[in-house]
């Protein structure tokens, strides 16, 4: 690629083991930001090796895992909406649901079931889907509020299926448990990945969101995992 396009800054800071110090022009393409200095030469750094960001005023400050440090000389408002456009795209929701198996398709007996286990996970989708601050889907997410709602419907589901008998409806609440253990784990590693992203500082907030994003993955696939068990266990009954 060439360098010859881009916004202005000046770029100061060590880079895999190199100290830089140059007038450059930065772009952001492909998922990296490329700096070309002034000599020609360019500096490549991709999002999935910062840890973090810090946007202030004139200046911004990457921190990349490894401990190298860059700080970029804002000189102008199209530079300062290059760094903009690519912290935004290093905090871009992923695709939660393409390769899973069940939590897309209702089965022809049971689409009320069925959407009642994946429709608390659903709705938490969308409604981080196109927000770019971290802090901003963490809110949206409410694992807390998650976690209630899927227990609700385990409770509601078992209800349905025994018509109001309450041995039975335990009886069958303590089998759904049983088959949703997995899915409790994994909504505890996405609370503490919740609480430590609410904490982290900007030198992190990239790596920090990585992990809560990653448990949040885990999350729907053994959500998904759970379901043909519960499905067959709502026909079969206690």
């Amino acid at each position: 690629m060439s360098g010859g396009t881009g916004a202005p800054t000046h770029l100061i800071g060590l880079w895999r083991g190199r100290e830089v110090d140059t007038d450059a022009t930065v772009s952001f393409t492909s998922g990296s930001l490329v700096f070309a200095g002034a000599d020609g030469r360019l500096l490549r750094v991709r999002l999935e090796v910062l840890d973090g960001c810090r946007l202030d005023g004139l200046r911004a400050t990457l921190y990349a895992t490894g401990g190298d440090v860059l700080e970029v000389a804002i000189s102008a408002d199209e530079a300062r909406a290059v760094l903009r456009a690519a912290l935004d795209a290093a905090t871009r929701v992923p695709e939660l649901t393409r390769s899973l198996r069940f939590v897309g398709r209702s089965t022809a007996n049971h689409d009320a079931a069925h959407d009642r286990w994946f429709g608390p996970l659903l709705a938490r989708r969308r409604a981080i889907v196109g927000i770019s601050d971290p802090l901003r889907q963490l809110a949206q997410f409410d694992v807390d509020g998650l976690q209630a709602e899927l227990e609700r419907a385990l409770l509601e589901l078992s209800a349905q299926r025994t018509g109001g008998d309450a041995p039975r409806a335990r009886a069958l609440e303590a089998l759904l448990e049983e088959q949703t253990e997995g899915v409790r784990t994994a909504l505890g590693r996405v609370a503490l990945a919740t609480t430590a992203l609410q904490g982290s500082d900007a030198d992190s907030r990239l790596a920090d969101w990585r992990v809560w994003i990653g448990a949040v993955r885990v999350l729907f696939r053994d959500a998904d995992d759970a379901w043909p068990s519960l499905q067959e266990t709502l026909q079969r009954g206690p």
